[in-house]
């Protein structure tokens, strides 16, 4: 079941829907704090290479997970259960960022403590519980490591300002539009694949 071709279609569908999470974000964010579609290329870019591992990942957690349409509800509450321990680190902690309403800021710590609590309580954080989710799920060693580098994806993409808002009067908003980004790749992740996988066998 986790063959060449199943992993090749997680990682497509990946991709769609790294960059599905992308559109999702730049929408609300217009919607809500400031337009910054200016971002779009670059994101682009880093959306797709971050759902190419978050799809690696689902190709080897598929097997353990419900039929669809419950399969996007488990995907989903994966992958925010991944990202979960690093908010709730943030929450306790407190804002290391004002945002102002042009959506720019200034850091409220030096700059060596808010690269510490990026790297160590952002990335790390979810690093670890990726692999640790990945290991209960999908019960072998790639499932771990597959997962720990879709954590490592996560934590840049869309979760990047988790460690920089939480606790701050933003943090609402940035958990909208987290879970929606979530919430929605999810669904384009399983879908897509679903039918790579029935066009390839077909």
């Amino acid at each position: 079941m986790n063959g060449g071709p199943v992993r090749g279609s997680g990682v497509q569908a990946g991709v769609v829907a790294g960059l599905a999470g992308l559109a999702v974000f730049l929408v609300m964010h217009h919607a809500w704090i400031v337009p910054i579609w200016y971002i779009a290329p670059v994101g682009g870019v880093m959306a797709a290479v971050g759902g190419a591992a978050v799809g690696a990942a689902y190709a080897e957690l598929e097997p353990h997970l419900p039929r669809r349409p419950w399969r996007a509800i488990a995907v989903a509450l994966t992958f925010g259960g991944i990202l979960l321990p690093a908010v709730v680190i943030a929450q306790s902690r407190g804002p290391i960022f004002a945002m102002g309403a042009d959506g720019g800021g200034t850091l409220l710590v030096p700059g060596s403590e808010a690269l510490v609590e990026v790297l160590v309580g952002l990335i790390g954080v979810t690093a670890v519980a990726g692999a640790v989710l990945g290991s209960l799920v999908g019960r072998t060693r790639r499932a771990a490591a597959a997962t720990m580098l879709a954590g490592g994806a996560l934590a840049i993409g869309p979760g990047h300002n988790i460690p920089l808002l939480g606790g701050s009067a933003a943090v609402a908003k940035e958990i909208a539009i987290l879970v929606a980004v979530i919430v929605v790749a999810s669904v384009v992740l399983v879908e897509v694949d679903a039918r790579g996988l029935s066009r390839r066998t077909g």
